[in-house]
């Protein structure tokens, strides 16, 4: 249902979980603000191509993510834990970004990076305490739930970053990681349950779908850290499950939506695949010995750029622009 089409009842929706400011929505006013900074940056050369799908996330996923997926569903307690997560966002994802810019390892850079684990850790909690009181797993909102815990992974893996605690991988991993269960973790999960909601699906054949989509970020970072061929198993699912995911939003949401937010997500369903489809051959490779010329620098730019304009962008902007 768009925001449009909701006519009376979304200020009823939205006065419970979603904050405003002036009579717009903060995380409007927050993806809007971030989307300057984030252009300011690149513009100004500050980021390297890791740095800058780590800084759109934050500055303008995660905001327009919590807009579409944060509705009346989330009833109190959870919506005072989300809507003071919605309140630190800004500032959160203001000090990450500038923490990519400060030399690491050091102090500073820590210091400016652990707001938003409390953003990330606020909207974890938000999901736990989501799930209880349903009394398990109910789909599609399990699936929003998966990707607000998620990306407290990711805040972690940043602060490892920039304490240069690497463990046995190489430092460039440790930031892949934040990025991982930024998009993968969190957009991802949140765009099937906005998919969800969008059709009123919970077929055994969609259920299973989703079902490998939030388990695979998880299966595919186990892979990365101990072996090989648990990451080209869990790649190879995961690719599979986002095709077929793709597929569903090609045919059965894109042909009912409005034509610009068709465009997006259409964009969005057939980008995702492709950058999954780099990352198994990566995997497999790896695994292999046998390069087909995917090195870490080709994956950053190809997979990376794909997952965060091509998906990322392109799915948050369109569920933004009719709202489930």
């Amino acid at each position: 249902m768009s925001d449009r089409a909701a006519g009376s009842r979304e200020p009823a929706l939205d006065s419970v979980a979603q904050p405003f400011f002036t009579g717009i929505a903060v995380t409007d006013l927050s993806a809007v603000l971030g989307a300057v900074v984030w252009l300011a940056m690149i513009v100004t050369g500050e980021l390297d191509v890791i740095e800058r799908a780590l800084a759109l996330a934050p500055l303008v996923l995660v905001p327009l993510a919590l807009r579409t997926a944060v509705t009346g569903a989330f009833e109190a307690p959870v919506s005072r834990l989300t809507t003071a997560a919605i309140w630190l966002q800004p500032v959160g994802a203001l000090l990450l970004a500038v923490s990519l810019v400060v030399p690491s390892p050091a102090p500073l850079a820590v210091a400016l990076a652990t707001p938003w684990l409390a953003v990330t850790g606020l909207l974890g909690l938000a999901a736990f305490v989501r799930t209880w009181a349903r009394g398990g797993l109910v789909f599609p909102e399990t699936a929003i739930d998966a990707g607000f815990a998620y990306v407290s992974v990711g805040a972690v893996a940043l602060l490892l970053a920039h304490l240069d605690l690497t463990l046995w991988f190489d430092r460039v991993i440790i930031r892949l990681t934040a990025v991982h269960f930024h998009y993968a973790g969190f957009v991802l999960p949140v765009a099937a349950g906005l998919t969800g909601r969008y059709l009123g699906d919970h077929s055994w054949g969609f259920r299973t779908i989703v079902g490998v989509v939030l388990v695979g970020p998880a299966l595919i970072a186990v892979g990365i850290a101990f072996s090989p061929m648990v990451e080209v198993v869990a790649v190879s699912l995961f690719t599979v499950a986002v095709a077929a995911f793709g597929a569903v939003v090609l045919r059965r949401v894109v042909p009912s939506c409005p034509r610009p937010q068709g465009v997006l997500l259409g964009i969005a369903a057939v980008a995702l695949p492709i950058s999954m489809a780099l990352a198994l051959g990566y995997g497999v490779s790896t695994f292999t010995g046998r390069s087909p010329g995917l090195t870490i620098s080709t994956m950053v730019a190809l997979h990376g750029s794909l997952n965060a304009f091509g998906f990322g962008l392109c799915a948050t902007l369109g569920w933004r622009l009719s709202v489930p």
